[in-house]
């Protein structure tokens, strides 16, 4: 579980094709809270390569974790910004390099009662064996919002929405829910 506390992201945006997600863990709350600090002030000083539309930073409940959220125009805006002269890197500044993740937003529930905002953000990861498995895996969990015995699952007190992504290589659907 994971929160922002200064704004969230458009996840519904237009124009994203690739969204990137890095996960870093802290030694704990005082060194996640210096390290989150310092990377969203690192990323509102520098010049923002073409294509990178978006980034947030979000704080892991568990005082640990940190996870980045980076929306891209396209692959090869994020390439290009990647072989650059200065090369860009992507993910949360001023912490150990990580293997980002590219994934592509594909489904979403949007939802929730007007006026409610998003205080709490939960990003479920399910592994899988490729693209066929990652369309099957979105299908059947679409079907079963749509069936009138499971309906209810998706309109949970505190829930505003969901959006699901799915990793370019065929490993992985990400969840990105929005609670309140």
């Amino acid at each position: 579980m994971n929160r922002r506390p200064d704004g969230w992201p458009d996840v519904a945006r237009s124009g994203v094709d690739t969204v990137v997600i890095t996960i870093r863990h802290t030694e704990g709350p005082g060194q996640q809270g210096e390290l989150a600090a310092a990377a969203v002030a690192e990323r509102q000083q520098e010049v923002w390569p073409r294509g990178l539309l978006g980034w947030a930073l979000f704080t892991g409940t568990d005082g640990r974790a940190l996870l980045a959220y980076e929306q891209w125009s396209d692959d090869d805006a994020l390439d290009t910004a990647l072989a650059g002269p200065v090369p860009y890197v992507p993910g949360i500044p001023g912490t150990e390099a990580a293997a980002p993740v590219r994934y592509r937003p594909v489904r979403s529930f949007p939802g929730g009662a007007p006026g409610e905002t998003a205080g709490c953000l939960v990003t479920p990861v399910f592994d899988t064996d490729g693209p066929e498995r990652q369309r099957h895996f979105l299908d059947t969990l679409f079907t079963m919002a749509d069936d009138d015995a499971t309906r209810d699952v998706g309109q949970m007190p505190g829930a505003l929405s969901a959006y699901f992504h799915i990793s370019v290589d065929g490993t992985r659907v990400l969840g990105y829910a929005e609670w309140t």
